[in-house]
């Protein structure tokens, strides 16, 4: 994996986190040049750990086994078939790949390790000591410590380390204990409060704050290792982020108006997909069922909105003259609108409004918004091929570089998202420095697992 011509080159990340925020996170840093070790639970069988090595085989074999790897390797339907010559049919539950797991672990690789034994905490505190320039974990507050991988444990033996924690609500405080996942999260700490319509909350239709947390997390890695750099003795810290303290960050502008707000005023509340502070800028029904979403961010687009739809008068009626005057009134103007929008189907709108320069366009689905001619043409859709799974298609990296490749095959190869312990045995001979005797007995022992696909050896030298 030639990382040459990308912007992390020679980046090492030991990546122990899973689920979402983390492993987003670790793959952006990996979709632009670094090295990312993904440590995850060697696999199970029955709900038991694999009792032989003959178990332990077939399991790994098939990237997963019960309860093993990544808890999000399990998160399904949709699941894509796992190519195998052959099957197990008692055991089909197995022989499948999460689309959730895919779409975030591009550019690593798997080393199924088991962190409970005493032999497998010293092999990534080894790594940790010896290779890594950045950890990443999301375990709860304190479990890293527990198993004297915390970042106290590993500095003074590698001073430039750049340790990154995600958690909940943060490593101290009287929540810091409590479990949080993206969806609680959005309920306790404001985004459900204006998500969705008046008379229920929703969640977004993706895990954002997850996403928020994991980008915050990448930008705060690169700057940490910017100030490494410049620092005089190289040195690095630890930088912790919490799934409360990004949404809240993110809360941003409807935020500042709440904090801000005299004593009494109504707190922020939820509009479907109306604006609080601007009208119209929402989505209207049209003709055929479908939704046209437009936006009129000032005064000279609502007027040209309303030239566009053949009513020029609405611009001129004093109930509209100014955006202030339009929140007061949208009670209104909405109904108005929406008697427009429903004469006319979706793409007819779009045919007729879309040309004009004007904020607009039709509310389409997620295959309709990868197949739209500008996300193909800005290359949005990652295609590989996946050994078991055949050619898989995933989002891309959103940044394009000028001068440093991308890992998306395009002038720096992508790496499939692993098999789990695919790059196990790889991991034990070349960064641990390991016979492969060793590694069958480690094997044999349950520490380790590795995927080898057909039964066939799969070493790579990487650094």
């Amino acid at each position: 994996f030639k990382t040459n011509n990308m912007a992390l080159r020679g980046v090492k990340v030991l990546d122990f986190s899973r689920v979402l925020a983390g492993p987003f996170c670790t793959m952006l840093l990996g979709d632009v040049g670094a090295s990312v070790l993904k440590i995850e639970r060697p696999p199970k069988l029955g709900g038991k750990e694999c009792s032989t090595r003959g178990d332990r085989l077939w399991a790994a074999r098939r990237g997963g086994g019960v309860g093993g790897g990544d808890d999000s390797r399990r998160f399904g339907p949709p699941f894509l078939p796992l190519d195998f010559h052959h099957h197990d049919p008692e055991n089909i539950e197995d022989e499948r790949l999460s689309t959730y797991y895919l779409s975030i672990n591009r550019n690593k690789r798997s080393f199924a390790l088991d962190l409970s034994h005493e032999k497998g905490r010293q092999i990534a505190k080894d790594l940790a000591k010896n290779w890594a320039d950045v950890i990443v974990e999301n375990f709860k507050p304190g479990t890293m410590k527990k198993m004297g991988l915390d970042y106290e444990d590993l500095k003074d033996d590698n001073p430039g380390l750049v340790y990154c924690s995600i958690s909940g609500y943060g490593p101290d405080g009287p929540w810091s204990k409590l479990p949080g996942y993206d969806v609680v999260i959005a309920g306790t700490h404001g985004l459900m409060s204006i998500t969705g319509s008046p008379d229920a909350p929703a969640k977004v239709g993706v895990a954002m704050t997850d996403i928020v947390t994991g980008t915050l997390a990448h930008g705060a890695i690169l700057a940490a290792l910017y100030d490494r750099a410049a620092h005089p003795e190289k040195a690095g810290q630890r930088v912790d982020l919490s799934l409360m303290e990004s949404q809240l960050a993110c809360l941003s502008t409807t935020a500042a108006g709440a904090l801000n707000s005299t004593p009494g005023t109504p707190p922020p509340g939820r509009r479907g997909t109306a604006h609080e502070s601007i009208a119209p800028y929402q989505a209207f029904k049209c003709k055929d069922g479908e939704y046209f979403v437009i936006g009129t961010g000032n005064d000279a687009q609502f007027r040209k909105l309303c030239e566009i739809i053949g009513k020029p008068e609405l611009a001129d009626d004093e109930r509209f003259l100014t955006n202030g005057d339009r929140v007061n009134a949208r009670d209104e103007l909405i109904p108005i609108l929406n008697g427009l929008f429903a004469n006319k189907t979706r793409d007819e709108w779009w045919d007729l409004i879309g040309g004009h320069g004007f904020p607009c366009g039709p509310v389409r689905n997620v295959k309709e918004a990868f197949d739209c001619e500008q996300a193909q043409y800005r290359k949005m859709t990652l295609e590989m091929d996946h050994p078991v799974a055949g050619h898989i298609k995933v989002p891309a990296h959103p940044a394009k570089f000028s001068r440093t490749a991308l890992a998306d095959g395009t002038n720096a190869p992508v790496l499939h998202p692993p098999m789990l312990g695919e790059h196990t045995e790889e991991t034990l001979i070349n960064l641990c420095g390991m016979h492969p005797t060793e590694v069958d007995m480690l094997e044999d022992e349950g520490i380790v697992s590795c995927w080898r696909g057909n039964n066939k050896k799969n070493v790579e030298n990487f650094a």
